[in-house]
């Protein structure tokens, strides 16, 4: 099977070995080291089809496997935030290097034929972070103090909503907490629209609804945010959330510029400043 471990899988996340490839990664700068990094954060660990691609992808880097191995030992804590170091260099490099990386991510993503929800929102920060779509107009923030919210606006909400309940609040893909979560979040804005039953959209209404949602006031977003997190954790194991559902969770806060819940943001290390930005 595809998801089989292989025998280059790297050993499990320890202290040591996340201090040992910060510090090897810190001092990653050049197009072809981003490039085989960045896809080494986004592959399925185990998948032997990724693996082959990513191989095919980096071949003419030198040390890439080392890196792979790096990127694979870090925590669940910190991959997302190095994700976000490295694309952040990654945008500096020349036009080309980030149209190939695109173009490389695609190719990894698709090598084991199915995308997971989280593949998604990877793709998405990709493509904004390295200028390929740019950031919508937000809404003028109305003049009363309780934001104003639109039947169409709940509609994005829920779609989205129900997308995400693929990954949240629970530790693994589609599991069965998803469902309750969508119904919790979304009795909040039962007095502004009926609320559809709960169907996770596909890839186009997704993209739509976070579109809509991405036109959303300031003041609006963050009313958004609070609410998924804050029920998400209260329905989480441990009232702690998993790294997929933070993921998604930090992910969508990105896409939507909206700052990180103090909730969500403890669920990660913090990176010095980059300065190499």
């Amino acid at each position: 099977m595809d998801d089989a471990a292989t025998h280059t899988d790297p050993p499990t996340s320890s202290p040591e070995s996340e201090r040992d490839a910060a510090d090897r990664l810190s001092r990653v700068h050049g197009a072809g080291e981003l490039h085989a990094v960045l896809l080494a954060l986004l592959m399925p660990p185990g998948s032997k089809r990724a693996l082959r691609a990513w191989r095919l992808e980096t071949a003419a880097t030198p040390g890439a496997d080392s890196l792979r191995v790096h990127a694979a030992s870090l925590s669940g804590a910190a991959r997302l935030p190095w994700f976000e170091l490295l694309l952040a260099r990654m945008a500096a490099q020349p036009l080309a290097a980030r149209q190939a990386l695109l173009q490389a991510t695609r190719r990894v993503m698709g090598a084991r034929g199915v995308a997971r929800p989280i593949d998604r929102l990877h793709w998405l920060t990709m493509r904004r972070g390295l200028g390929e779509v740019a950031a919508l107009a937000a809404r003028p923030e109305s003049h009363v103090e309780v934001a104003e919210w639109l039947e169409s606006d709940v509609l994005g909400v829920a779609a989205y909503t129900a997308f995400l309940s693929r990954m949240v609040p629970g530790e693994e893909v589609d599991s069965p907490e998803g469902r309750a979560w969508y119904g919790i979040v979304m009795a909040t804005w039962l007095p502004f629209a009926e609320i559809p039953e709960w169907q996770p959209p596909n890839a186009e209404v997704m993209v739509e609804a976070l579109a809509k949602m991405q036109t959303l006031s300031w003041m609006q977003r963050p009313v958004i945010v609070r609410n998924w997190v804050t029920t998400a954790i209260s329905r989480s194991r441990g009232l702690r959330l998993g790294d997929l559902s933070a993921d998604a969770l930090r992910l969508t806060c990105g896409l939507l510029d909206s700052p990180l819940p103090p909730e969500l943001s403890r669920h990660y290390i913090t990176l010095p400043a980059d300065g190499a930005r």
